[in-house]
């Protein structure tokens, strides 16, 4: 008689070995038993920088508008020249620029002095334009308010044919040698025309009187 347990032994082994190598997954892969498939992760977005983040600021360095001051007018300012009395050959002269308008104002570098004779004529002088009492610069000159320079020549005989002979000074801020005509301190009285000068030298503005003649 066969035996109906020998038969079922290999169709029991059978569905065993399919239970232990899973069920086939969705396109043809098998998973473990056990196991899972993970999730996909999306990193969409994740790496995107920051908009903006970076961008430089705009006109931090753009100067504010009406800062500059502007030239001063020859209009708006008075010139006096004080002598210093030195009694040497070599006399000394303080420059006061006083501005007499209404809004602040500047001058740069060096003015331009000139002396004149009784014909209200140039008369020649070598000049040389110093850097004393330091470099030029700009110097602000608040309404009411000064600039100074100091300024020295060299006197002379009137018989010396190389001296020149004037009883006025006229000053300028463009170069020009027919300026303005400065307010003269302790020199000889106009109708002696007793100013006399072989050379001259010129410093610079300074908002301040101190040592602009130590030179």
């Amino acid at each position: 008689m066969r035996n109906p347990f020998k038969a079922a032994v290999p169709a029991l082994a059978l569905l065993t070995a399919l239970t232990a190598c899973g069920e086939p997954t969705p396109g043809g892969t098998t998973s473990a038993p056990g196991t899972s498939t993970p999730a996909a992760t999306s990193t969409t977005g994740t790496t995107k920088p920051a908009t903006g983040t970076t961008k430089p600021a705009t006109g931090t360095t753009k100067p504010a508008a009406g800062t500059a001051k502007a030239a001063c007018a020859v209009g708006d300012l008075e010139v006096t020249i004080a002598a210093q009395g030195t009694g040497e050959k070599d006399e000394k002269g303080m420059v006061v620029v006083t501005n007499t308008g209404a809004k602040n104002c500047t001058v740069k570098g060096w003015m331009t002095i000139a002396l004149h004779n009784a014909a209200d004529e140039a008369v020649d002088v070598p000049t040389e334009k110093v850097n004393e009492p330091g470099p030029a610069d700009t110097v602000e000159i608040k309404a009411g308010g000064s600039a100074f320079a100091g300024i020295k020549w060299t006197q002379c005989g009137k018989a010396d044919a190389s001296c020149a002979v004037g009883n006025t000074i006229r000053w300028s801020l463009d170069g020009s040698g027919k300026g303005a005509v400065a307010e003269l301190e302790g020199f000889p009285a106009a109708e002696k025309s007793g100013i006399t000068m072989k050379a001259l030298k010129v410093g610079t503005f300074q908002p301040s009187n101190q040592g602009v003649t130590a030179w």
